[in-house]
């Protein structure tokens, strides 16, 4: 965006001039000349087809007749004739897209009379909305111009080749980055800059040059060249371009150059000060000649491919010592250290770097001592690399450093107590890391510090009372370290301009005086969780009238709720106070106040509640989430939460509610996660009514009171990825349409996270396994689960149960289940628990079964299971616990199996070889001599040849042998 910026200063300081030079120009006139009449008329033609929604142009009417005062219009003071139009709408990003922004800008058209102005010098129409017409052909014909504008004004089509007779101009900007995709300019051809010799400033971005090869064919006279977003094809050998040698800002930036590495040509640019190549994905190294342009001090090469900087061979180091902004975040320095990657830098004398930024591009080894050589750095990151060591001493040497950003890397030992000497450090961004030690008292002495960021780190000891002198502190995030002892008044005396207070999971105590302590700051954000503030409830907080965040998750209170609660907090909008004793709250009174609450997220489980659950959510409207797990509620559940249309989690886990689970529950639009396990809930299971799909992911009714038949209308929850009916009275069959699960079938891909509340919040849920419970957070979206054990279903396992490919959870025990195990059990690959145990299934374990590599626990025990064990290393590494109450064999029982795959008994089969007879010895015997008689004896008894034959046969052997 640097060249942006340079871009938007260049065109400031032409207005400026013109404006400067008709200033004097008006105080030299010696008569007061008014416009001319056909162009009031033309420019009242031009009003007549705007759109000005804030009647900017109200003084353009006839009874003004001098159209010379009218607003955004200058007169030459010797001609009177129409010489400027300044018309820009609306430029700030922040309000592109606000209501306001909206109606400052001018619609409609550009009406064909523009093209009377013929001495129009400047045209500014920047930043309106034309609603996707062209830019009108007849803007060529107002050859005077020098300076036309028509920057993020939402015109679409063809660029016309006519803006090529504006021989003139010096300025053209047709850029167009920020207006959406329906609003798309395209250039078949650039032969028509030819005709603009005096141009100097080209700001064509956003504009598609996608069939454009010869792009660098632009005028020579060119101080700034913006090609950003255009889809430039890739950059070739053939790519010739004129010798631009005034050009001082290039901007190539997001285009995708895949095929290519940084351009040598770049590099004869002698004048270039600012180049901008971020986003073109360019590969392999930067060339050593880029760092060594003499009057180049803007470099943006941020995310791209590149791997590292080639070095300078016998050429002075000098040039390198001019950069003032370096950006190569997000490229692929895998490996090397920020001293290997900018070695000639850190050899400068004097270096003018101001900027530095090398955030996630892989870096690693240390922060270099020379760091502390770049005295005129103002802002450092570093974030997401893989940077080790501690912080160096030298850090205190940069005195103009503004930013220091280092989130997100391996850096441990304590923060130097050098930092104290930044007096200009506005913002100091460390978290991620493995800081350790105290930290410093000198971190009081960072008197400009408006952010201070240390979380998740390491660091211990107590938090230093010198942080109370930092008087423009915003934001303290000290949240998930291991800091101890007691916080008081005076860690706070000063921060009178604190808004965001992050103090998480440290072993704090807060100590204060006297209950009537009135804190200097007024607070947005204040999480305390784990901190020690009982027990009584924090009284300072009632004048905390601004707070939107309050956290106060076990921080050992065990009160009431004060009654100036809400109306001190009526913008709270996240809220956890769970974990904390509460038992003597009512509920009515907490809840059930008058006034609409703005909560989006209440957390207030694990906080001993008792009593009936008031039926007062009507007055909740924007609750995104609650939480009311492991209380002591009774009574039924309230219809008016029911009808919450915004609720997307609802937790209920372990109370004591009531009644029959409302069927309007299941039919909530937003509704992800719904547990209300362990209750006492009766009646058959809620479906939802109608056709509508729902996007809920979770739900457990477990360990409730729950009867009658699984219905078949609860495979409308095709997006369900955790079902779990554990424990309750259920009977009848499975139903055979769980196939309709979309993502256990593997028809659609869950994201990791269950994203909640505008992305704000990632669903978690406790799942029970193996007889422990799981807790699940980041990855609950991957979590595929199946549990209807405890019940008494009856029936067949449904073989469409087994087109659950992606199902990794499957509980079916203690049921009346009969029939066999699906053959094609095996195509249930990711599956990693498989429990059956207690139910009635015949049969023989399916052979497929060796085929799940993911299976880690198994139970098949007490069923009425038969054969052969399947023989794979999966299966023979269970425990015999998860085969015994059946008549299987194999390992690894300590059962054999037989010839047929039946048991055999080694004990039994001892005993028969011991006391019984040998059947398989008298069977040989009779067999062989039933043999020998009917062979041998029987034809020699009954046939006389045979026996002459056999005699004959037997004398000769004789005869033989005794001749022998």
């Amino acid at each position: 965006m640097s060249s942006h910026s340079s871009s938007f200063s260049y065109l400031c300081f032409l207005t400026l001039f013109t404006f400067f030079h008709s200033s004097l120009s008006d105080q030299n006139s010696t008569s007061n000349i008014q416009c001319i009449g056909y162009e009031r008329t033309a420019l009242l033609e031009f009003k007549n087809d705007l759109f000005d929604g804030a009647n900017r142009l109200v003084s353009w009417n006839r009874s003004n007749a001098d159209c010379c005062i009218w607003y955004g219009i200058t007169c030459n003071n010797l001609t009177g004739h129409v010489s400027e139009i300044r018309l820009r709408g609306p430029d700030a990003m922040a309000d592109l897209k606000s209501q306001e922004a909206s109606i400052q800008r001018f619609g409609g058209k550009v009406n064909p009379s523009l093209q009377n102005l013929t001495s129009l010098e400047y045209l500014d129409l920047s930043c309106n909305d034309f609603g996707g017409n062209p830019i009108p052909t007849y803007i060529g014909y107002l050859r005077n111009l020098t300076y036309l504008n028509l920057t993020e004004s939402r015109f679409s089509g063809e660029v016309p080749s006519q803006l090529g007779d504006l021989s003139k101009l010096r300025v053209l900007s047709i850029r167009q980055l920020y207006s959406g995709d329906q609003y798309v300019q395209r250039v078949k051809s650039l032969q028509w800059l030819s005709g603009l010799s005096f141009l100097r400033h080209l700001d064509i971005g956003g504009v598609q040059l996608d069939g454009v090869f010869d792009w660098l064919q632009v005028p020579s006279t060119l101080v700034e060249l913006h090609l950003a977003y255009c889809g430039l094809p890739p950059i070739t050998p053939s790519l010739t371009m004129v010798n631009l040698t005034s050009l001082s800002v290039l901007d190539l930036s997001y285009n995708n150059f895949s095929t290519s590495s940084i351009p040598s040509w770049i590099t004869s640019l002698h004048s270039l000060v600012s180049l901008n190549l971020a986003n073109c994905n360019f590969n392999g190294p930067v060339p050593a000649g880029l760092m060594n342009m003499n009057s180049l001090t803007v470099l943006d090469l941020s995310n791209n491919q590149l791997t590292g900087i080639q070095e300078m061979h016998n050429s002075s180091t000098q040039s390198v010592c001019n950069l003032r902004e370096i950006n190569l975040d997000w490229n692929k320095f895998d490996g090397k250290s920020l001293l290997d990657a900018l070695t000639s830098l850190f050899e400068c004398e004097s270096s003018k770097l101001e900027s530095l930024r090398f955030a996630s591009s892989g870096l690693s080894g240390n922060l270099p001592l020379q760091l502390g050589k770049l005295k005129n750095l103002v802002h450092i990151d570093l974030n997401g690399n893989s940077i080790s060591g501690s912080i160096p001493d030298s850090i205190g040497n940069l005195s103009s450093l503004q930013t220091l950003e280092l989130g997100s890397n391996l850096i441990s030992g304590p923060i130097p107590d050098s930092i104290g000497r930044l007096s200009s450090l506005l913002s100091m961004y460390l978290p991620s890391n493995s800081i350790t030690g105290p930290l410093p008292e000198s971190l009081g002495k960072l008197s400009s510090l408006e952010l201070l960021d240390l979380s998740y780190n390491e660091i211990n000891g107590t938090l230093p009372q010198s942080i109370g002198n930092l008087t423009k502190l915003t934001q303290l995030i000290i949240e998930h370290n291991l800091l101890t002892g007691v916080v008081t008044e005076g860690h706070f005396a000063n921060l009178t301009s604190l808004v965001t207070l992050r103090g998480d999971a440290n072993m704090l105590r807060l100590e204060l005086p006297a209950d009537n302590w009135e804190p200097p700051f007024q607070l947005r954000i204040l999480t305390l969780n784990s901190w020690s503030l009982g027990p009584k409830f924090p009284s300072w907080l009632q004048n905390q009238t601004d707070l939107f965040i309050l956290y106060l998750d076990s921080t050992r209170i065990s009160d009431n709720i004060p009654s100036w609660f809400w109306s001190t907090f009526s913008g709270l909008q996240y809220l956890n106070i769970s974990d904390n004793n509460l038992s003597s709250v009512s509920l009515n009174d907490f809840l059930c106040s008058v006034e609409p609450k703005q909560i989006i997220y209440m957390h207030i489980g694990n906080t001993n509640l008792s009593g009936v659950l008031p039926d007062c959510w009507s007055n909740w409207e924007l609750l995104n989430i609650l939480n009311l797990q492991n209380n002591n509620l009774t009574g039924e559940f309230p219809t008016s939460l029911a009808n919450l249309s915004s609720l997307e989690s609802l937790n209920m886990h372990n109370n004591k509610l009531s009644g029959e689970v409302p069927v309007n529950l299941m039919n909530l639009k937003s509704l992800q996660i719904i547990d209300l396990s362990e209750n006492n809930f009766v009646g058959s299971i809620p479906t939802p009514i109608g056709g509508e799909a729902t996007v809920l992911k979770l739900l457990s009714l477990r360990s409730n009171k729950l009867n009658g038949e699984i219905p078949d209308e609860i495979c409308r929850l095709d997006s369900i990825q955790m079902l779990d009916l554990a424990d309750n009275n259920l009977s009848g069959r499975i139903p055979n349409c769980f196939n309709n699960f979309s993502v256990m079938t593997g028809k659609v891909t869950p994201n990791p996270t269950v994203e909640l509340a505008q992305q704000e919040f990632m669903g978690s849920a406790w799942l029970v396994m193996r007889g422990r419970v799981y807790g699940y957070g980041s990855i609950l979206g991957l979590v595929t689960y199946l549990d209807l054990s405890g019940n008494r279903l009856h029936g067949v396992i449904p073989s469409e149960i087994t087109q659950l490919v992606e199902l990794r959870f499957l509980n079916l025990s203690n049921n009346r289940l009969t029939g066999r195990i699906p053959e094609k059990i095996g195509d249930m690959k990711l599956l990693e628990l498989f429990d059956m145990s207690r139910n009635e299934v015949d049969g023989m374990i399916p052979s497929s079964m060796s085929k799940l590599s993911f299976l880690n626990l198994l139970n098949v025990s007490y069923n009425n299971l038969t054969g052969r064990i399947p023989s794979s290393t999966q299966f023979q590494s269970f425990q015999e616990s998860s085969f015994v109450g059946n008549q299987l064999c194999g390992a690894p029982l300590s059962l054999r199996c037989g010839g047929g795959g039946g048991v055999v008994n080694d004990r039994e089969e001892d005993e028969r070889s011991d006391d019984g007879p040998e059947w398989g010895l008298i069977t040989s015997i009779v067999v062989g001599f039933v043999v020998g008689f009917w062979v041998v004896v029987a034809p020699l008894v009954g046939s006389k040849s045979w026996r002459i034959k056999y005699y004959e046969y037997m004398y000769n052997i004789w005869c033989k042998f005794c001749g022998s």
